[in-house]
């Protein structure tokens, strides 16, 4: 997927989706007029059944449109240039993205029909585009920091660790991480031409844009029957396949278990409540506080299963929303050391509300805190031991990876502790 590993909480590993970048001249009247109207809606966030599950509703506020009716009326009518311009469905697209752009929330987008049924598809684990993940962006081009196995990018020859420094033959040096994910989208069926910086070598890859799935739960039994698993993010059905995978490891008799989070950078907050709640004692996993959810309401695990063999988490700088939710939750609660480096600091929560006309669009609507009542956002989890990450790029299971050998290490004291 192409997308940031510094994304919204609902919206890690998704298909990226372009947003308007700035009104034309002729079109600053119909954005102050959209906006005036628009600042007329109710939009509403409804906590229902079940733990964190969201649901947001267009509250239906009735208002007057009819100074942009009028409005678009005489564009049509007296613009001299009125060929050249844009439809009416354009115009009003244009604006709806400048409106949502300007409130300050930098997680905030509105998406288009098109857009919003890509965002779905995405959020299910399936979309079209080339199957990466990219890094933080730099001077020197955007970082490939996951390859999506039997996805184009990896039939196409792409590896973890790759920079694009262009694109369809324009330079990404200095481009911010989203522009560089708008280039590398595209329709199903077409190519992509990335230059690829690859150590010393400088290389040339057509990559087809194509269906892409993205398997977000990895397992492994390491040495001494220490399990591993890595969850790449707390989207679509990571939960169930958490579940089939730690069965798994516990039914060929792991004595111990590393759980991976590294370049994690969230995802919905029920996967992860779910996750918590499998192996967590009774206990309070985050809490949650926005102005629709007043008083601030608590998530915790029911200890109907928790997981009874010593493990340790893997953090570090990309672990990100979900991931620091899990990793705050297992540090505050004393269950597990957390190994690696400090988090992104990611604290917020964001929804997305679908609109009557098909189209959504995305906003902040809380901020969470620690069981212990810490704020995370923009300060991110301190591991309880940290340890320097090699180059970012962690291969399933690599014994050379400096992080896992230390969360082997301390998984291995503990076993000789129960001996």
């Amino acid at each position: 997927m192409d997308n940031s590993i510094h994304n919204d909480e609902q919206i890690v590993q998704r298909q990226v989706i372009k947003k308007y970048s700035g009104a034309r001249p002729w079109q600053v009247a119909v954005l102050m007029l959209m906006s005036a109207a628009v600042a007329a809606l109710v939009l509403f966030v409804a906590l229902l059944g079940g733990k964190g599950r969201y649901r947001l509703i267009d509250g239906g506020a009735k208002y007057d449109s009819s100074l942009i009716s009028t409005l678009l009326s005489d564009i049509d009518k007296y613009y001299y240039f009125h060929d050249d311009a844009p439809d009416t469905e354009k115009l009003l697209e244009d604006a709806a993205h400048n409106i949502v752009n300007s409130i300050g929330d930098p997680y905030a987008a509105y998406y288009t029909n098109e857009e919003y049924e890509a965002f779905e598809n995405s959020i299910n684990g399936s979309y079209k585009g080339i199957g990466v993940l990219l890094g933080v962006t730099d001077g020197n081009g955007a970082e490939i920091v996951r390859v999506y196995e039997g996805n184009p990018a990896a039939k196409a020859g792409i590896r973890e660790g790759d920079t694009v420094i262009a694109v369809d033959g324009k330079s990404t040096l200095g481009l911010p991480h989203e522009e560089v994910s708008d280039l590398i989208s595209g329709l199903d069926g077409t190519t992509v031409a990335l230059t690829i910086k690859r150590g010393e070598e400088t290389l040339e890859i057509d990559v087809e844009r194509g269906d892409v799935y993205i398997k977000r739960v990895y397992t492994e039994i390491l040495e001494n029957s220490i399990g591993y698993i890595r969850i790449e993010s707390f989207t679509g059905n990571a939960a169930e396949e958490f579940n089939e995978g730690l069965d798994g490891l516990l039914g060929q008799g792991i004595e111990s278990l590393i759980i991976d989070l590294r370049n994690n950078p969230g995802g919905s907050l029920d996967v992860v409540v779910a996750i918590c709640d499998r192996i967590l004692p009774e206990c309070t996993i985050t809490t949650l506080e926005g102005k629709l959810v007043d008083p601030p309401q608590s998530f915790e695990s029911t200890a109907e299963q928790s997981l009874e063999i010593p493990y340790a988490v893997l953090i570090n700088e990309n672990s990100a929303s979900s991931s620091e939710i899990f990793a705050s939750a297992v540090q505050d609660n004393k269950c597990a050391a957390l190994i690696g480096k400090n988090t992104y600091g990611k604290g917020i929560v964001q929804s997305v509300v679908p609109l009557s006309d098909g189209s959504g669009m995305q906003i902040t609507v809380a901020q969470y805190y620690t069981p212990n009542g810490y704020a995370v956002h923009k300060q991110g989890i301190t591991p309880d031991v940290e340890v320097d990450g090699d180059n970012g790029m962690y291969e399933l299971g690599d014994l050379t990876d400096a992080q896992l050998a230390k969360a082997l290490e301390v998984m291995q004291e503990k076993l000789a502790e129960k001996k």
